[in-house]
């Protein structure tokens, strides 16, 4: 047997899939809407995360991301706006202390 593969794993590595918790798509659909009428290469990178993001954190984190396309493309008031109207989607997956408004 070859020295490499003592370093290898017995198995090969298999794909886990596991599905997102309950409400985790509702405010994936919810936070891809907010970027709806955006466009341009930083607004599809963001919808890749978006859409790659696995947990409710994880999407509470990009919440800035998406904050700072809308601003640049509409207005900061209307980001504002945006985002806010986003934590009621929150509150279904994240603990209360968690949740605060722009």
């Amino acid at each position: 047997m070859s020295a490499w593969s003592t370093w290898l794993p017995s198995r090969p590595f298999e794909w886990q899939f596991r599905a997102p918790a309950a409400g985790v798509e509702a405010v994936r659909r919810q936070l891809l809407a907010v970027l709806e009428d955006c466009e341009g290469f930083e607004v599809d990178r963001l919808r890749w995360r978006l859409h790659t993001a696995e947990c409710a954190p994880e999407l509470w984190l990009l919440r800035d991301a998406v904050f700072q396309v809308v601003s640049v493309q509409h207005c900061q008031a209307q980001a504002v706006q945006r985002i806010n109207g986003l934590v009621p989607f929150f509150r279904e997956v994240l603990p209360a202390r968690l949740l605060s408004q722009v």
